[in-house]
């Protein structure tokens, strides 16, 4: 077997990652592709665990996974260095083939520390592929590997989704609309961060509305907003009703009783009702994933309603609904200093 040398990883607990080499390829696979290389006798007490705290699963019409983990034999570890999201796994069993690639891999120091029980997830960045990012995980003996694994399953789904979230905002707003996002902060008090390719496909003063679009697949994002809101009105129901309001202009959409579900979340540090599931339309005989928040924001006495929704036929939705609520979570609310109507 080829002898795999990764000259430095660090311990999370640096809060350092190894630097990318210019000279590296570009990494391969999906964003939500995930390769765990660990030998049988591992995965097959931690593999459930980590597949149950990664592969969460999103609404869409065909109940699409968040991310895709695939076992890999270590023998087979040169054909996957280049993938994007490497998840390394050993307990360390003496002259297994993961022990081995690990003793070659870390520091002695290192190494012995993971022996010791002081350390036990190490993480690297760039180290064979340019946006490459691998996770460490390793204890001495099964059961050790087994308690630590279960001890931070969302830790480790959190790593790979941050990781994730940060390159699609770095491709996403590579290049924004800055004449768009200033013109809804001057009309409308409120802007995002606008990707190139958006436009506003439709806006109405009177009704407080605005619908921002993508073609191909179809991606749509509508805001409406109520000003000096009474606070006791704005349940579940009416909600759905401004919900289908909205999706109206769009192929007459709709979001049913039944197919929705809702939930309580923060939104840029307000307090939010979030609302997932499917919209349908009837006239069209389409649909597909949706998702909506609302939240009240007490500086301008504004409630906000921000509804996307994506129609992609024959396409994984997972990625452009992330892509939407990414877009969603760059809102931003400013002071309304002229007099207004409600």
């Amino acid at each position: 077997m080829k002898k795999w040398l990764l000259p430095w990883f660090i311990s999370l607990v640096a809060l350092a990652f190894l630097s990318c080499s210019d000279k590296n390829p570009v990494s391969l696979g999906q964003e939500w592709e995930i390769y765990a290389i660990a030998d049988q006798e591992d995965w097959q007490v931690v593999g459930p665990i980590i597949t149950e705290a990664l592969e969460k699963k999103l609404v869409t019409p065909l109940t699409e996974k968040e991310y895709v983990v695939t076992h890999v034999d270590p023998e087979n570890l040169q054909d996957y260095l280049l993938m994007r999201n490497l998840l390394l796994i050993s307990s360390l069993r003496p002259g297994s083939k993961m022990d081995k690639i690990l003793r070659k891999a870390l520091p002695d120091d290192a190494y012995e520390k993971i022996v010791s029980g002081e350390e036990y997830l190490f993480i690297a960045r760039n180290q064979w592929a340019r946006e490459q990012f691998i996770v460490i995980l390793a204890s001495p003996g099964i059961e050790a590997l087994k308690a630590s694994v279960a001890s931070y399953p969302d830790y480790i789904y959190t790593l790979f989704d941050q990781t994730r979230n940060q390159r699609l905002r770095e491709v996403l707003f590579f290049r924004t609309q800055g004449k768009i996002e200033k013109h809804l902060k001057k009309n409308y008090h409120w802007t995002f961060k606008i990707p190139y390719g958006y436009k506003i496909a439709r806006e109405d003063k009177e009704k407080n509305f605005v619908q921002l679009s993508l073609l191909n697949p179809d991606r749509n994002i509508f805001i409406h907003w109520v000003d000096h809101p009474e606070k006791d009105k704005y349940h579940e129901t009416w909600l759905l009703k401004k919900i289908n309001w909205m999706g109206s202009y769009y192929n007459d959409a709709y979001v049913k009783e039944g197919y929705y579900y809702a939930t309580k979340k923060k939104f840029r540090n307000y307090e939010a009702t979030l609302l997932i599931g499917l919209w349908q339309s009837d006239t069209k005989n389409i649909g597909g994933p949706m998702q909506a928040y609302a939240f009240y924001v007490p500086e301008q006495d504004r409630y906000y309603v921000i509804y996307f929704n994506i129609f992609a036929p024959d396409r994984r939705k997972e990625p452009y609904i992330r892509e939407l609520r990414t877009i969603v979570e760059t809102f931003k609310a400013f002071a309304i200093k002229e007099s207004r109507t409600s």
